[in-house]
């Protein structure tokens, strides 16, 4: 999940990194700061890299709040995900003739690598982000995270796609307001919010029972059109005996 990352900052041994491990998730920490974000002076950072100490976790709080981390209550992955992110930036900015080359030599990447080739579909830290990804989008989850990934494939190509979104907007309605207050549907009720409960639950009643009105109209139509104007087969018509 987050080797492509580490080997572009010159991690050591990014394949061995487990976020679950807390031990490598806060050396993992203090080598980011050390080596690619810096946001505390040298002196400063002895709190951070004292990772036995029993109070290290609101020390790793405070340097999250410091750095405005968007995720400071979000989960570990979450958390060295976004401080990678930054780390690359930091990256580029010093040294952006490292990360940038001519679009041929980019085209020819491009078409050698494949960015999912690098993924590890059997790890905890992908298993996570699946379940995450699902809560996020509301998708029942399977024992198997990766059917898990296929029904959140399929919700995003039926949801979210582009031509989906424009779908959705093309046939989104936009509502008439409607005054219940200025409406009386004659009844008494002294109670003033179940009275306007009750306006809102006969409104919607008589909305539906229009909507039902002009669908049998519709149908009417329909079958007054096919028995008015009946088409003949004159093929199927014989003359003689």
């Amino acid at each position: 999940m987050f080797k492509r990352k580490l080997q572009a900052l010159g991690f050591p041994n990014p394949d061995t990194l487990n976020t679950a491990d807390e031990k490598q998730f806060r050396s993992t920490i203090v080598w980011l700061e050390d080596q690619k974000i810096r946001r505390y002076k040298i002196e400063e950072r002895e709190s951070l890299r004292n990772t036995t100490a029993e109070q290290w976790n609101q020390v790793f709080e405070q340097y999250l709040k410091d750095l405005d981390c968007p995720f400071a209550n979000g989960s570990r992955p979450e958390v060295l995900d976004w401080l990678l992110g930054l780390a690359v930036q930091f990256e580029f900015n010093e040294k952006p003739e490292s990360y940038t080359s001519s679009p041929k030599i980019q085209q020819q990447t491009s078409q050698k690598l494949n960015p999912l080739d690098n993924l590890d579909f059997g790890s905890e830290d992908f298993k996570i982000g699946i379940n995450e990804l699902a809560n996020l989008l509301q998708v029942q989850k399977h024992p198997d995270h990766l059917i898990t990934l296929e029904g959140i494939c399929n919700v995003i190509q039926e949801k979210l796609s582009q031509d989906s979104l424009k779908d959705a907007l093309k046939s989104k309605k936009s509502g008439n307001l409607v005054q219940l207050d200025n409406m009386s549907f004659g009844w008494d009720i002294k109670s003033p919010n179940v009275s306007s409960a009750a306006n809102v639950l006969r409104y919607l009643f008589i909305h539906d029972l229009r909507d039902l009105q002009t669908k049998i109209n519709e149908c009417l139509v329909s079958v007054q059109a096919l028995t008015a104007n009946p088409k003949t087969d004159t093929k199927l018509g014989k003359v003689g005996f």
